[in-house]
């Protein structure tokens, strides 16, 4: 019978021991590696193939069924190899920014993930209870940053997640991942110019050329270039100015209308869509928006009549990827700000507006320096630079419904 030389095993035994390994196993085969007459990369093993492993399901050989794939990522993953790479590009981009802010002298901290009311954003938290005390997820970890830099860290920044108890669609989920950093003695201008700096060495480490050809990512200022756009002055900001403009435009009023979701629709509908029409694939700013959209951002009065904030969000494709702004550091203006959303909430019941946090208002007062704030939707950019549709393609186990199913 014939006997394998480099195994030390004759045929029948070879086929009796290796009959039972199946798509699956995790096996170990210690020898070296060489290439057959074809040129086909192999190894020649010197000892018998040992079982480390068994799988003990039925690994099927192609898996295509969305219902499977979302309720089984696991599986996905072994089958389907190819859907491990969103997730290991998001990864990249994490190292790529902690990177940037590192070689920068930012100092990486962990904020509270439970906390009382103040929430930095507008957006539903969930809420739970510590003993007999109401707590809730964070929604953002601004206020915790702002605090730490009026204690006198100067650069601070923190990649982590984030929690609203909102709906789930392509783009969202009520658990993602942001980086926030928050830096002193620092202007919007200056906050563009590092936001333009730390994409392009993002996309370097992607190799998109073709979104680097443009030295500067396009500009819009919001109410020029709504102006602009539209052919219509806009002078009254209120609520009835706001009904007014739509009627002059002829443009549908979004449902439960209030000042903040009429100006923020006016910004998709002639703004952001700008990031469509006019320059796909690219990122691009709107800056200056009226103070009522920020409320946490420092302002101005503009043409004598207007206040608009030293603020910009970065669109791509219609959808925003970073918010950034120069912080309201004096405590009676961010007082004033925030009994105006109080205001706003109670008069248009919008629960969407940001909840105040008095505690931060007090510890405004032992001083924050002039400040810049930035934060990016780490999953959205994940999405982007993996070309994928769905934002539960850049979660290692999908949305949270799918999460509730595993």
């Amino acid at each position: 019978m014939a006997t394998n030389k480099l195994m030390g095993t004759d045929i029948d035994r070879f086929n009796k021991v290796h009959t039972w390994f199946k798509p699956g196993d995790y096996i170990s085969c210690i020898g070296y590696a060489s290439r057959t007459k074809t040129g086909e990369l192999t190894l020649k093993a010197n000892s018998p193939i040992e079982l480390l492993t068994p799988c003990l399901l039925k690994m099927p050989n192609k898996l295509t069924d969305k219902g499977i794939i979302n309720n089984n990522r696991v599986l996905n993953y072994l089958v389907n190899p190819d859907s491990k790479q969103p997730i290991i590009i998001k990864s990249r981009i994490i190292q790529c920014i902690r990177q940037f802010l590192l070689q920068r002298d930012f100092l990486e901290v962990q904020t509270p993930i439970l906390s009382n009311e103040g929430t930095g954003a507008n957006a539903n938290p969930f809420k739970t209870k510590f003993k007999d005390t109401e707590v809730q997820l964070r929604v953002a970890p601004e206020l915790w940053l702002k605090k730490l830099v009026i204690g006198g860290f100067d650069k601070v920044f923190e990649i982590g997640n984030n929690f609203r108890n909102e709906g789930i669609d392509q783009t969202h989920n009520p658990e993602f991942t942001s980086c926030e950093f928050y830096q002193a003695y620092t202007s919007l201008e200056e906050l563009m110019q590092m936001t333009e700096e730390l994409l392009t060495e993002i996309f370097k480490t992607f190799n998109m050329t073709s979104i680097l050809e443009k030295a500067k990512f396009p500009r819009y200022e919001f109410l020029p270039t709504l102006e602009q756009v539209t052919g219509v002055p806009l002078n009254d900001l209120s609520f009835d100015g706001l009904l007014q403009y739509y009627k002059r435009l002829d443009l549908q009023v979004p449902p439960n209308p209030n000042p903040t979701s009429l100006l923020n629709n006016l910004s998709e509908v002639y703004l952001e869509s700008l990031s469509v029409s006019k320059h796909p694939n690219t990122p691009v700013f709107i800056y200056n928006q009226p103070e009522l959209l920020s409320p946490l951002a420092k302002s101005s009065l503009v043409n004598g009549t207007t206040r608009v904030s030293s603020r910009f969000e970065l669109f791509i494709n219609g959808k925003e990827f970073i918010n950034a702004y120069e912080e309201e550091n004096d405590p009676y203006q961010q007082f004033a700000k925030f009994k105006q959303q109080q205001e706003s909430k109670r008069e248009f019941n919008d629960d969407e507006m940001l909840i105040p946090d008095w505690q931060y208002v007090q510890t405004m007062k032992l001083g924050l320096p002039p400040t810049g704030g930035w934060g990016i939707g780490i999953d959205r950019l994940a999405m982007f630079i993996s070309g994928v549709e769905r934002i539960d393609n850049v979660l290692p186990f999908g949305n949270l419904r799918d999460v509730l199913k595993q």
